[in-house]
Formats: C-alpha cells, sequence, structure tokens
C-alpha cells in the first residue's frame, strides 16, 4: 500500500510538471508591428542566408493575435498566433496556419531586431527581423513593392 502511494504521489508531481512546463500567456504588445527579415543562421552546417537581391520578406503581428507574411508585394500566408511560455525556452509563438516551425518559434526582442527560433528542432534555424518603422509602398500595374525608412 506505501509503494502504491508512493507510486501515485511521483506520478501525480511528474504529470503536473509536465502540464506546468507550458501555458498560455497574452499577447506581447511589443510584438506587434512590422518586422523585415534580415537573415537566418542554422541548420547541420550552421550556414546563413539572406534575402537575395532587393527581396522584401515582412512579418506583421497584429494585437488582435493575426499574423501576415509579406514576400516581395504580396502575402501569401495570413492567419493568427497565440503565445505560450515554457519555463526552459521561453516565449513560444505558434502560428496558425503554420509559419516556419510547425513546433513553434522561440522569441525575443532585444534592441529593436526580433529573433524567431525553431522550437524543439535540434539543428533547426534561428531568423533576425529588424522592425520597420515606417512602411511606404510603391505600386506599379497590379504589384507592391515595400520600402521601408
Amino acid at each position: 500500500m506505501k509503494k502504491t502511494l508512493i507510486v501515485l504521489t511521483g506520478s501525480f508531481i511528474f504529470i503536473f510538471t509536465l502540464n506546468s512546463c507550458k501555458k498560455t500567456i497574452a499577447n506581447n504588445p511589443n510584438l506587434a508591428g512590422q518586422w523585415q527579415w534580415s537573415y537566418s543562421i542554422g541548420g547541420i552546417g550552421g550556414g546563413q542566408v539572406k534575402p537575395e537581391g532587393d527581396r522584401k520578406v515582412i512579418l506583421t503581428f497584429e494585437e488582435d493575435s493575426t499574423y501576415s507574411v509579406m514576400d516581395q508585394g504580396t502575402i501569401p500566408l495570413t492567419g493568427t498566433y497565440h503565445i505560450t511560455l515554457d519555463t526552459t525556452f521561453g516565449k513560444i509563438i505558434h502560428f496558425n496556419p503554420g509559419y516556419a516551425d510547425p513546433n513553434g518559434e522561440v522569441y525575443s526582442i532585444k534592441n529593436n531586431q526580433l529573433i524567431l527560433t525553431d522550437y524543439m528542432i535540434s539543428y533547426g534555424y534561428s531568423s533576425y527581423y529588424q522592425r520597420i518603422k515606417y512602411l511606404l509602398f510603391i505600386c506599379f500595374s497590379s504589384s507592391c513593392l515595400p520600402c521601408s525608412f
């Protein structure tokens, strides 16, 4: 009986610990705004990937928990996001539909730079985005190009 009680108590603590590792938190107002992709680092070889030529990729977070990705003036992806807190990794953004890693992205903001790192992937990537203060669109016929300053 005593052995069973110890096992049950241990199981309860283990399950409670697993459930407390992640919890949904309110969205960070500092995240809201537009972010321009600068570069990504990672993978097995630790290589660096940058936008080619004048390519601009803009990630936008709204305070109503929606996001969009704009690539060269077109918006190929929109959806919603929510943030959870992992006691080991920190704040995790989960995108629906998925953007980047399907498990979510660990994020931090330092000096107007957003860093998204693949969550729970050994050889994942870290992508660096710079906050855009002003964004102007120059449109020709049916396409628009974003210009930030």
